[in-house]
């Protein structure tokens, strides 16, 4: 999924980072634990998943709004935080655990087939949506919700990547899929086109399969965009605040403003693993994240779920320590090149801006070494493949290997695209969308001042982020040529889900795409395939393979690998989502 742009200011002072790597390592090195979090600051893995204290609201400060929380739209990591506490998928992750499944709305494991091209699924009797539905959820309801990512009005960025393997979902719209059955109320099953059943089944964590009552859902779907969002019913612990029609819009969530999740009367905690410690969820949208970071550790009840300012987080190491963790293993931000048109079409062009971008001075901006490291290829730390693919260096090339960029190295490339004094000499002028939060302001204009040191003339433009990728990055007729602040997250402990959403041709869509380059090489593309249809040690080193050739054509340019810190008030038992960027999890986490 992608995520956040980290919120910071400048360069963390030289004398922090030398008291961080002392006592966390570098990504290399850091002590860790089973599940990946690192250990500077809190250790998220060792938050206790039981014993909280019951009642009480959490106060949430977020300066990043919600992209969406439609379970079939969402795809973003802030939205998550929402969405896996009203909405109950198959399976999910334990918030301490980032590649084990516990079965959710599921009873126990998908059950899969010797041949390995069938998933069954048995699901919990007794499951209710919360009001206006109130009835109880059915196998159907499941594979309406599934269905609805094949509906181009609702726009779902992954089912080409993960569900298209149901036999008849390469022709579904949004109707019934062949390929999906429900021999009776409490029973699934998928029936696939290749011998993909193993990954397939992990890919029912995703909200997608979260069930939706088609009588409530249809008419909102049948709208262009679907309009289910505005209107919703939960089967989580929470649910948004809502009126008697389930009207959410206005009432529970205020767009840019303020949401409040509420508990769902029609919960049943003995059909669920979640906790579910809290009252109620009151989130604040929008202001300066440095008085958010104050607000949050001198306060009480609070938590911010974006990423702090830079400088909130060197306040929080040094004076709160036991208030701030960071989480390694949380995505990485690239920056997003037009593959199919204009002059990054060009790979010598694409090679030429890795050559020279500085991306030790965009990872300074956004932090410094405390929160990453800079990137160099596609599958980061605590992705199978990643040190098959390099490690922290990376396959290398010229253009990759000076993370403080290489002007002489991107004049050769330049030349051997056809620009013989090493700069662009073309008409086209570039269209660069960055986020305006800090620092992605700051980290956009490096990006920007390598076109410009490259010869390149800029449109530069800076909008919310998510603006950035709901309306641009993400929409591919919008025909962006450079977006410096794009970022991702495994979808789930599997390389495949690092590279065929991102990369792979087949995963392009109109809107909520998350290809945002439009890569769509058949080199790859039969790569990708090929990788997909693999198991064991053959399908980590067939992934970082093709991670390798991603790297060669310069699809992209990753400059960091994340290390997401997280912030809270002394009074607040946080529990961080170590299998998604290390947000607070709302379902466990309590009030002490």
């Amino acid at each position: 999924m992608h995520i956040g742009m980290r919120r910071s200011a400048a360069a963390v002072l030289m004398g922090l980072l030398a008291l961080v790597f002392a006592a966390c390592g570098s990504s290399n090195s850091s002590s860790t634990t089973s599940s990946g979090a690192s250990v500077a600051g809190q250790t998220p893995a060792g938050q206790s998943l039981t014993g909280g204290v019951r009642g009480g609201t959490l106060n949430v400060s977020d300066s990043e709004d919600f992209e969406h929380i439609d379970p079939a739209q969402a795809y973003f990591a802030i939205d998550y935080t929402a969405i896996y506490a009203t909405q109950r998928p198959l399976f999910s992750y334990k918030p301490n655990q980032a590649d084990t499944l516990s079965p959710d709305l599921a009873t126990g494991p998908a059950q899969i087939s010797a041949d390995d091209k069938t998933v069954t699924v048995h699901i919990h009797p007794g499951v209710h949506y919360s009001p206006p539905v109130n009835r109880e959820v059915t196998s159907a309801d499941v594979a309406y919700a599934i269905e609805r990512g094949a509906n181009p009005g609702v726009g779902n960025a992954y089912f080409s990547a993960y569900f298209a393997v149901i036999a008849g979902a390469d022709k579904a719209t949004g109707g019934p899929i062949s390929g999906i059955s429900t021999p009776d109320k409490y029973t699934i099953v998928f029936h696939l086109t290749k011998p993909q059943a193993s990954f397939f089944a992990e890919a029912l964590s995703l909200p997608l399969t979260a069930p939706v009552p088609p009588e409530f859902v249809k008419k909102y779907d049948a709208k262009k965009p679907t309009q289910y969002g505005n209107y919703q019913v939960a089967t989580g612990p929470y649910m948004f605040k809502a009126n008697a029609q389930g009207k959410v819009i206005g009432i529970g969530y205020d767009p840019g403003k303020s949401a409040t999740l509420v508990r769902n009367p029609n919960w049943d905690p003995k059909t669920d693993f979640r906790p579910a410690y809290l009252d109620q969820i009151k989130v604040s949208i929008g202001g300066a994240s440095t008085v958010i970071g104050r607000q949050v550790l001198t306060g009480s009840h609070m938590v911010q779920n974006d990423t702090p300012d830079q400088s909130i987080v060197k306040l929080a190491f040094q004076q709160y320590p036991k208030q701030i963790t960071f989480t390694p293993g949380a995505g990485d931000h690239y920056v997003g090149l037009n593959n199919k048109q204009g002059p990054f079409s060009d790979v010598n062009v694409r090679r030429a801006l890795w050559a020279a971008l500085d991306r030790a001075a965009m990872v300074k901006l956004n932090g410094g070494r405390i929160v990453g490291d800079p990137g160099t290829h596609f599958l980061f730390p605590g992705v199978q493949g990643y040190d098959e693919a390099g490690g922290l260096a990376g396959p290398q090339t010229d253009f990759n290997k000076n993370t403080a960029g290489d002007l002489t190295v991107a004049a050769k490339y330049m030349k051997a695209a056809g620009y013989p004094s090493g700069k662009y000499t073309g008409t086209h002028q570039v269209t660069v969308v960055g986020a305006s939060n800090p620092p992605a302001d700051k980290t956009a204009q490096v990006v920007n001042q390598a076109l410009l040191d490259l010869g390149f003339k800029t449109r530069f433009n800076l909008v919310d982020q998510s603006a950035m990728y709901a309306k641009y990055c993400g929409v591919p007729s919008q025909e962006i040529d450079v977006c410096p602040n794009v970022g991702w997250v495994r979808d789930f402990a599997d390389p495949q889900t690092v590279v065929s959403p991102t990369f792979a041709g087949k995963s392009i869509t109109p809107t909520n795409n998350a290809n945002f380059g439009q890569t769509n090489d058949p080199q790859i593309n039969k790569a990708i395939d090929a990788a997909e249809l693999t198991n064991g040690q053959a399908r980590v080193d067939a992934w970082a393979a093709v991670d390798k050739q991603l790297v060669d054509q310069a699809v992209a340019v990753p400059w960091i690998f994340n290390r997401q810190p997280a912030i809270e008030s002394k009074d607040v038992a946080g529990v961080s989502q170590v299998w998604n960027t290390g947000e607070w999890d709302y379902s466990f986490t309590s009030l002490k």
